[in-house]
């Protein structure tokens, strides 16, 4: 099993005015964040994995935006709402997210989840889940807001820093560190800064899809002047992750880092190598690209010759972005 280890230098500083012409984020930034900060990716607040005893029991067809959904089984829940598999004709299955309430905080909450999954499917990001409609689901407890998201892994198990009761789940397979890693770089390539990162891993189809976009944190701004949008409502772990755009790129990293097991490490890097040379040719990109140099920091060790490279290819993102800003 993994731990973090706190390094005897993460003491936090009090921190100082930003000055939002430095884009660069340092090794300091990262090991400070992973050292002082990195228990609450542990400890997690329950309320935010805990199932509900009472579920909406939803058990015969429906209709959410539009669609006409039939057959649905309760798949898990949390504290927002409830996920259900159900079976689109001529479509297969989806995923309905279901809210516990109705009323403008989870209206709010699901718009913005909605927005920030529309973002990324603009920006063409591979990996994610999709919504393709939204709109009141009527429910044996009263009518409630719902989200119906592609694809559906119904054989999937979510892995995340926070699965099993605080221990990472640790991705299975070395192959997939790929798909992992190109995307992340494009999801913060986007504009968006993961927050309590879910990625669900289905074990048939070894098909790979991030889900759950609640938390996240958008990305505003151009040319040095960036700010961070967030969430209708901050839980408390996650209060300092948007503080900054920094700290809310910084945190975002360190939770895809803590994803990848020893034995992928150096896969990972490499994949992030590969996906930062590809960007570093693609100057026209989101608002992200600025931060792209955070993939360099690595915590652990890998071959010296692909360090080497990935500073280089983080660098040449830095400097594409720089002279389009």
């Amino acid at each position: 099993s993994a731990r973090l280890i706190r390094p005897a230098s993460t003491r936090l500083k009090p921190r100082s005015a930003c000055d939002p012409s430095d884009r660069r984020i340092g090794r300091s930034n990262f090991l400070q964040l992973l050292g002082a900060t990195g228990a609450a990716f542990f400890a997690g607040s329950r309320r935010c994995r805990a199932e509900d005893d009472l579920k909406m029991q939803l058990n015969k067809d429906f209709s959410c935006g539009g669609l006409e959904l039939e057959n649905p089984r309760f798949l898990g829940g949390g504290v927002q709402g409830e996920v259900y598999q159900a079976d689109l004709p001529g479509q297969g299955l989806v995923a309905v997210k279901i809210s516990r309430r109705n009323d403008d905080y989870a209206k709010g909450a699901f718009a913005r989840e909605q927005q920030v999954v529309k973002l990324l499917s603009d920006a063409q990001v591979p990996g994610v889940e999709r919504c393709i409609a939204a709109g009141p689901v009527v429910t044996p407890v009263g009518q409630r807001q719902g989200l119906v998201m592609q694809p559906c892994l119904p054989a999937g198990k979510v892995i995340s820093v926070k699965s099993d009761r605080g221990t990472p789940l640790f991705l299975e397979e070395d192959k997939r560190m790929e798909k992992l890693m190109k995307t992340a770089v494009r999801v913060l390539d986007a504009g968006v800064a993961g927050v309590d990162v879910q990625v669900l891993q289905d074990a048939n189809s070894r098909e790979q899809a991030w889900i759950d976009f609640t938390e996240a944190a958008i990305l505003r701004g151009e040319k040095g002047n960036f700010s961070v949008e967030a969430p209708v409502m901050v839980c408390p772990e996650y209060a300092s992750r948007y503080k900054s755009a920094k700290d809310a790129v910084v945190g975002f990293a360190t939770e895809v880092f803590l994803l990848v097991p020893a034995t992928s490490r150096q896969l990972a890097a490499e994949a992030l190598v590969s996906e930062l040379e590809l960007l570093a040719q693609e100057p026209s990109r989101g608002v992200g690209q600025t931060f792209q140099d955070v993939w360099s920091k690595l915590p652990w060790r890998c071959e010296a010759s692909t360090q080497q490279r990935l500073e280089a290819a983080a660098e040449r993102c830095r400097e594409v972005q720089m002279r389009s800003a």
